[in-house]
């Protein structure tokens, strides 16, 4: 992880009793971790948490403040996810000492098995996956460092945190719906040579589980062939690629092209978070550029002129690069 791409979030980890509290969910647009978020198992889903307001001191990601959806799940990722040698060892035991249900130990499983006595919990960036009126997918990337020292390892993670508002607050739930298609598995033989290419571009900031996806092939060529083209122009900071994200088009059941490789979510320009360039030119190059290079559809907080390109209440916060096959690629209107 490089310093620039903290940049979206304070130099610090709040301990977990500081971070218990509020709502917020995920939905989809959309490393070391031991696994993908978990599939919904058909058992009835529990009810969703209540919890009290996020204090006011509570420190979350500049891009997530006023996003209340996205204030939750970050302030639920932080809390379930760090704990001391003062805490239960067990999971469930861990997740109700930071003030939650043990249910909802399944919405991040990653989280809290490791067997150590200490872990930290930060996270890089939250980004809308999908939202109605009642119902929110939050995309978490996340750092966790463990060890007795706290700083014996570290890892990344991407996480797909759902949540629903009752009576005027979100609340993280552990009810998967719709329910996320299966990950991709794995494909032996390491990475293509685009993959590689792309794995070694020191322009494209790729957390973990996205090399992840490029190394196991989760994701096809077609698009990696985009994302490098983009790279050559500006720094791209991307957020998820297939693990991670809902796999549907939030809030259907229809298959998102993030779930069959052919899609990626970018969370920042040249160092600088997506949401906050609605004004600067890069970011309408970048869109303009990606459909240049082959994109189908390209997403954002602003609208650019032509065919392909969209914006919409989920992408205030990121750029959506895919390819549906047979669908030509995206044109902007020439000036």
């Amino acid at each position: 992880m490089t310093s620039a791409a903290r940049s979206t979030t304070r130099d610090r980890l709040l301990p977990a009793a500081a971070l218990v509290l509020l709502v917020l969910v995920t939905a989809g647009c959309a490393g070391a971790a031991p696994a993908s978020p978990r599939l919904d198992t058909g058992a009835p889903p529990p009810a969703p948490v209540t919890s009290a307001p996020v204090p006011d001191d509570v420190v979350t990601p500049r891009t997530s403040r006023g996003d209340l959806s996205k204030e939750t799940a970050v302030a639920f990722i932080e809390a379930i996810g760090s704990w001391d040698e003062t805490q239960p060892t067990a999971a469930s035991d861990r997740v109700v000492a930071a003030g939650y249900p043990a249910a909802l130990g399944a919405v991040a499983p990653q989280l809290v098995d490791l067997p150590t006595p200490r872990a930290r919990t930060q996270v890089v960036f939250a980004q809308q996956g999908g939202l109605t009126a009642t119902t929110a997918s939050v995309i978490v990337l996340a750092e966790q460092s463990w060890g007795d020292t706290g700083h014996d390892g570290v890892r990344q993670l991407v996480l797909d945190v759902r949540l629903v508002l009752l009576e005027g607050r979100w609340e993280v739930t552990a009810s998967v719906a719709p329910p996320r298609p299966p990950l991709a598995p794995a494909r032996a033989g390491g990475p293509t040579a685009l993959g590689r290419a792309v794995l070694g571009d020191p322009a494209l900031v790729l957390p973990e589980p996205v090399r992840a996806d490029i190394v196991e092939r989760r994701v096809g060529d077609p698009i990696l062939g985009v994302l490098q083209r983009l790279g050559a122009r500006a720094r791209i900071d991307v957020q998820v690629a297939a693990t991670g994200h809902p796999g549907t088009v939030y809030p259907t059941t229809r298959l998102s092209n993030h779930a069959v490789g052919r899609a990626f979510d970018i969370r920042a320009i040249d160092g600088v978070a997506v949401e906050e360039l609605r004004d600067d030119r890069r970011l309408e190059a970048v869109m303009t550029a990606a459909g240049e290079a082959g994109a189908t559809e390209v997403g954002g907080p602003i609208r650019v002129d032509g065919t392909g390109f969209f914006t919409d209440a989920v992408h205030r916060d990121h750029v959506h690069v895919g390819i549906t096959p047979g669908k030509p690629a995206a044109r902007a209107v020439p000036r």
